[in-house]
């Protein structure tokens, strides 16, 4: 209560509301938000300055907040954190998992992994790796429809996406196609769940398809057709001065290797 009190002085004083204000939840405005990215090298500046007063500990310590899609945050970006909290055991790691963009301001993040083209400049780019795509279907649903031998023909049959604007597929040679989305399943593991079931074909990350296209749970489609290869980057605010439990994971991530998934 005291704390939200003040939050309102300040607005007060400057005469911009800074949040959106809810019974269950709070957010920052658009001037708000601007407000954060103009004051937050201060902020910092005074924590660094209190940390440099009263630690007494030299070993990193903090919280880290770090977003990252379901499947990329399974199989890469955890074992990195576990490796990563193993050397420093003082650092608090909040790893949260969600295939949503993670607005980095308003959820107060250090670090989020995404995939393929970025969109926001002010942001820093460590590149990870890159990811391998591949176009899957099930052999009932193939029964029932055909096997597709044209990019063109992919719109003919049945299709599942994580999110409605995934429905356009690109391939290397620059030809792309609109698929006929039934499913929209919110995830990848839930994609990949609707196409085992013969739900529709589906454009998946490659290691996760490898056990079912071994068994013959999954075909794999338009072998002739490569598809490019994404970017998986770590983002990060432009920050003169960060914690020293950000500055550390950044050097530990600048020293692994990059990978393909």
């Amino acid at each position: 209560l005291f704390r939200s009190r003040r939050l309102a002085a300040y607005e007060h004083q400057i005469g911009t509301t800074l949040f959106r204000r809810s019974t269950r939840s709070i957010s920052l405005t658009n001037e708000g938000k601007t407000h954060y990215l103009r004051v937050r090298e201060t902020i910092y500046d005074a924590e660094m300055a209190i940390t440099e007063i009263t630690a007494n500990d030299p070993d990193p310590s903090g919280l880290l907040r770090l977003p990252a899609s379901l499947v990329i945050g399974q199989r890469v970006l955890a074992p990195m954190v576990w490796q990563f909290m193993a050397k420093y055991p003082k650092v608090k790691v909040d790893l949260f998992l969600t295939d949503n963009i993670v607005d980095m301001v308003k959820d107060g993040v250090d670090f989020a992994v995404r995939m393929g083209e970025l969109q926001d400049s002010e942001l820093l780019v460590r590149q990870l790796g890159k990811g391998h795509k591949v176009i899957v279907a099930s052999p009932t649903l193939l029964d029932k429809y055909f096997v597709p031998r044209e990019i063109s023909q992919l719109k003919n049959l049945p299709a599942v996406v994580s999110e409605p604007n995934q429905h356009i597929w690109r391939f290397a040679s620059g030809a792309s196609v609109s698929v006929n989305w039934i499913c929209s399943a919110g995830t990848i593991p839930l994609a990949l769940d609707a196409c085992l079931k013969g739900i529709g074909i589906a454009l998946l990350p490659r290691n996760i398809c490898d056990p079912y296209l071994a068994n013959g749970n999954l075909v794999q489609l338009m072998q002739s057709e490569p598809l490019p290869k994404t970017d998986i980057s770590l983002v990060y605010p432009r920050l003169e001065h960060q914690s020293s439990a950000a500055r550390v994971f950044l050097d530990e991530i600048r020293n692994q290797e990059q990978f393909i998934v």
